[in-house]
């Protein structure tokens, strides 16, 4: 069963926003290594909204160490952050068109 992944982020700033998804890039193959998709949404200037989705519940456990110290290395520009998790019910994705 596939867990999904709902991460709420407020930031300091813009920039912060972009610093953040800049970093995320850097190190997400290593820190999160069985994630299968992820899909961020500016919810507003300084807000951003991660959904990530991973095969198990063990899987998405195992990675909760390395998502702690991604967010340390964020320092004082996250302001807030929390998740929901739960198993995914229902996924759909266009074929690209060409």
């Amino acid at each position: 069963m596939s867990i999904g992944r709902i991460t709420m982020m407020e930031f300091t700033s813009e920039e912060a926003v972009d610093d953040a998804e800049i970093l995320y890039e850097k190190i997400r193959a290593e820190a999160f290594p069985t994630l299968e998709l992820v899909m961020n949404i500016c919810t507003g200037p300084t807000s951003l909204m991660s959904v990530a989705v991973y095969p198990s519940k063990e899987s998405a456990d195992s990675n909760l160490t390395a998502r702690g110290k991604f967010q340390e290395k964020l320092d004082s520009s996250l302001k807030d952050s929390f998740f929901h998790e739960g198993e995914v019910t229902y996924f759909f994705q266009s074929e690209v068109k060409r």
